[in-house]
């Protein structure tokens, strides 16, 4: 059973604003999908050079691990301060 307040991702009665942030943290999450798999990641995948001592590609994967967090927090940060003003 579903007790959420908020109305669901492609309902019509989402705001304009959320709308655009939840659409655009979709299209984060799409790029950051397709930036690791072939044929992006084959760009990325070598060993060297070194970035804080760990090869190049696991930097690569640890940067969109990253990525994804901030876009994530930035959303969530996002609607608490939209339901603290009541938006």
């Amino acid at each position: 059973m579903r007790t959420s307040q908020h109305p669901r991702f492609f309902s019509s009665r989402l705001s304009p604003a959320r709308r655009r942030v939840y659409g655009s943290a979709a299209v984060v999450f799409v790029i950051i999908f397709l930036a690791s798999i072939w044929p992006v990641y084959t760009l990325f995948s070598r060993p060297e050079p070194f970035v804080f001592g760990i090869p190049f590609s696991f930097a690569y994967v640890i940067l969109l691990v990253v990525g994804a967090f901030i876009c994530l927090l930035s959303v969530y940060l996002w609607e608490r301060r939209q339901d603290d003003t009541g938006g």
